[in-house]
């Protein structure tokens, strides 16, 4: 493989992780704004327990990554893409390192 190929997969993973994540949270949001539009009361548990697993989905989109890019990468190892197989992995660093630098910023900002 040349080196501008190699570079070209190692952009493209970066992008897919980040592309990934980015509808991971949309997805989320929409689904959270469907619950909202049903117009449950806040007594009905099963209710806010959906509620609450899709603010941690997106509050704590560094694990969450975890189950899919995980198999992602054991596709990728198979199919021997290695470039890919790179680029995803330091997009998932990335968005990891950037969750845990805002989770640190709004816990400091609630005095938790």
């Amino acid at each position: 493989m040349s080196q501008s190929n190699e570079w070209q997969g190692i952009i493209r993973g970066i992008l897919l992780a980040i592309l990934l994540a980015i509808a991971t949270a949309a997805i989320a949001f929409l689904l959270a704004a469907a619950l909202q539009m049903l117009r449950i009361p806040p007594t009905a548990n099963w209710a806010y327990n959906i509620g609450l697993l899709l603010n941690l989905t997106v509050y704590f989109i560094g694990l969450t990554q975890l189950l899919y890019i995980i198999p992602l990468l054991i596709v990728f190892w198979r199919q021997r893409r290695f470039a890919l197989l790179k680029g995803l992995t330091i997009g998932a660093v990335i968005i990891a390192l950037l969750n845990f630098g805002c989770f640190l910023y709004v816990s400091s900002l609630f005095g938790v």
